[in-house]
């Protein structure tokens, strides 16, 4: 099994060629354990009716127990029947070679007793876990010692081990048991592997991948010897400071974790989820730094890059638990978490047991995850990008829960700067990256480092690759394009807005209280997204927009989750919550022919009434919402066709802001006037189609773009009598 980084790098120590130079070192202690069991086992009494026993047939047992291969029979009566004779023959030498055995030198600073008493002295090892892991690195670093065990073919069960070990080592049965059980330190850290069916004995025991190289390489001290098994996390590249949308966040942790470790509380755990790419990561590096904690991380792949299953990654958080536990200053790191977690605890069956049939069942493997999250000494942070598939028994474990939303605008600019500002690219480009919600951290790393390496200093070419990086990505990863946040193709300006309210008297009431539930609803392109960025402009608040294609989901209940969700993230940030095209989830439900049309708005409504902040809906069909969740907004703002005045106004600012000359000519008023239904949004239609040109803008072609607009909204054009003002 694929364990932790570490080990991986010794597996190469493990060569018959190093077993060879090293076994000879250790023999007096494997031949006292062989005599001993071939005494326990019968391995001593004949198998034929004349003849020794095969066990001094094998060459390798005569080796390891310095026993000669041409024993002689002693002077018996001659009525002795031979077989009794030579069971008790041979019972004899082996008790005599053992004695010998007892009396011969062995050093203990060989490197594996050595490393087995630095290993008890960091895990705090009882008698027995000691013995078993020393009985079974002899397993599997001797060759010649497992060969003559595996050639009897000793089917054992975990009685018969025990008993086994107990005769070896003058230690209790009892504690035995308790050291191969389930709930045991080498068991749960996975440094020892029991297989509780009935097997052949040199299969009953396994070492943990690896280990065998580490417990043959001679170490100074226990500090030595642990950094062999810790993977301390990388620095951060980010500070605190760049996650100004986690202040409140932020602020709760600082002072939780600090005093936990202070004073030592047992039990810590706190869970990051969120999509991949916001940030999770380099947020608890971030904070670990700013704690001055030592922060080490549980490895999810190995030297090789092959992953580490969720077994083995438990096994390793425990294993490091035990070696942190005296540790005053440390902080530990579970990335990516989601298989630690299943919701059908398949996986615990291979931890109890290292198979399916013959492991424990999945209420014990509960009540192992939640006394492993009782007990930690060392708090820990878990980290994943969904906690759609972990059972709600866990959930509960942890102490404190972060949501991590999509980063806001200012937030994913100083990001794409951070990655981009090498190619010296214009603030409109950046701006226009950090609208995509849906590019992460890394795609724009990895986009970096295709331009830097492909464009070698050009930054023009750099640019055009980045965003082609982007696209190939986006595409890849199922990736929306739809932007956070709209390019204002106008001058924005209250005075353009025809509403039933006065807007500036909403916004200071704003200022004063930032709380309101508002439907905006009208004509399409009449401002009402443009007013919600406005509003959250103007009371200085981040601002979350979600659209139908946000929210809306293909599994029964996700879309209530996300719906539920956003309003968690826009409470976290102490946003305004902008929800586009109200209409996709307030129908009226009276209407609605599936369950989950109603589901859907319940749950928005009740959201809607605990949400203690500013919530704006927007949509072009009022008629179609839901009379109850009309009755839920507190404003209800319409939205009309621009007036004759404002129509007329516009035309002028935006002709000069077109290049139309610093002064318009007044003969244009009647015919401008005349226009019906505009709305800003058409004005914006117009500037994309001169900007595409890329010529300055006249009167007539202004008028004849605005005009075209109408005709398509089969609008007529007013009678303007005598230029009266309509």
């Amino acid at each position: 099994m694929a364990y932790p980084q570490f080990l991986q790098e010794w597996k190469k120590n493990t060569s018959k060629t190093i077993q060879k130079n090293v076994v000879s070192d250790y023999k007096p202690l494997l031949g006292v354990w062989l005599i001993e069991m071939a005494l326990m086992l019968d391995w001593h009494k004949p198998t034929r009716r004349n003849g020794w026993a095969e066990i001094f047939e094998c060459e390798k047992f005569c080796e390891l127990t310095f026993l000669t291969c041409n024993i002689e029979y002693d002077d018996v009566e001659d009525d002795t029947p031979r077989k009794r004779l030579s069971a008790a023959y041979c019972k004899r030498v082996l008790t005599k070679q053992l004695k010998e055995l007892h009396e011969m030198k062995i050093s203990p600073q060989l490197p594996l007793f050595h490393n087995m008493n630095l290993l008890t002295e960091m895990l705090g090892l009882s008698n027995a876990n000691q013995a078993l892991l020393m009985f079974t690195a002899a397993l599997e670093i001797f060759a010649e010692f497992k060969d003559i065990i595996a050639s009897r073919n000793e089917t054992t069960t975990d009685h018969l081990l025990c008993q086994v070990l107990a005769q070896l080592t003058d230690i209790p049965e009892k504690d035995f048991l308790y050291a191969i059980s389930k709930e045991s330190l080498l068991t749960t850290t996975g440094l020892v592997q029991i297989d509780h069916r009935i097997v052949d004995f040199e299969h009953k025991l396994n070492l943990i991948d690896g280990l065998s190289g580490v417990l043959l390489t001679p170490h100074a001290d226990a500090d030595e010897m642990t950094q062999r098994f810790l993977k301390r996390a990388s620095p951060p590249t980010l500070t605190l400071d760049n996650f100004p949308h986690l202040s409140s966040e932020t602020a709760m942790l600082l002072l939780f974790l600090k005093n936990a470790v202070e004073k030592k509380e047992i039990g810590v755990n706190i869970l990051f989820h969120g999509k991949p790419g916001v940030g999770k990561t380099e947020y608890v590096q971030s904070l670990a730094a700013e704690l001055g904690l030592d922060l080490y991380e549980i490895a999810f792949s190995d030297e090789s890059g092959d992953p580490i299953k969720g077994v083995g990654r438990l096994r390793a958080y425990n294993l490091c638990q035990q070696l942190l536990g005296g540790s005053g200053n440390t902080l530990l790191m579970f990335d990516e978490i989601e298989d630690v977690f299943p919701s059908d605890f398949g996986m615990f069956s291979m931890l109890f047991g290292g198979n399916n049939e013959n492991s424990g069942s999945h209420t014990s493997g509960k009540a192992w995850i939640n006394r492993t999250m009782e007990r930690n000494p060392i708090p820990a942070i878990w980290v994943c990008n969904s906690i759609g598939n972990i059972d709600p028994a866990y959930l509960r474990r942890f102490d404190y829960s972060v949501q991590f939303p999509i980063p806001p605008h200012n937030v994913r600019r100083f990001i794409a700067k951070h990655h981009l500002d090498c190619f010296q690219p214009p603030q409109a480009w950046i701006d226009r990256i950090a609208a995509n919600e849906e590019i992460t951290p890394g795609q724009l790393d990895r986009a970096a480092k295709v331009a830097r390496v492909a464009c070698s200093g050009d930054n023009l070419r750099a640019i055009e690759l980045v965003e082609q990086t982007l696209d190939h990505s986006g595409t890849l990863l199922g990736q929306k394009r739809l932007p956070a946040r709209n390019i204002i193709r106008t001058t924005y300006n209250l005075e353009y807005l025809n509403t039933d309210v006065e807007i500036p008297g909403i916004i200071a009431g704003l200022k004063r209280r930032a709380h309101g539930t508002f439907c905006f609803h009208g004509v399409a392109g009449a401002g009402k997204s443009e007013l919600a960025r406005y509003i959250a402009d103007e009371i200085g608040k981040p601002l979350i927009i979600r659209r139908a294609s946000n929210i809306l989901d293909k599994y029964v209940g996700e879309s209530e989750k996300n719906i539920a969700d956003m309003f968690a993230v826009a409470r976290q940030q102490n946003a305004v919550l902008v929800l586009d095209e109200a209409d996709s989830f307030l129908a009226d439900r009276r209407n609605a022919q599936r369950s989950w049309e109603v589901t859907q708005v319940n749950e928005l409504l009740t959201q809607m009434e605990a949400f203690d902040g500013i919530f704006i809906c927007t949509t072009n069909l009022m008629e179609k919402l839901d009379p109850a969740s009309i009755r839920r907004f507190a404003f209800k703002v319409r939205f009309d066709p621009m007036t004759p005045d404002q129509i007329w106004a516009m035309f002028r600012q935006e002709l000069v802001r077109f290049g139309g000359g610093d002064v318009v000519d007044a003969s244009w008023e009647c015919q401008i006037r005349s226009l019906n239904s505009l709305t800003p949004g058409d004005f914006a239609v117009a500037a994309r189609q001169f900007e595409l040109w890329g010529i300055p803008a006249t009167p007539d072609k202004f008028h004849d773009l605005l005009c075209k607009e109408c005709e398509a909204k089969g609008a007529i054009a007013r009678k303007i009598g005598f230029c009266a003002r309509l």
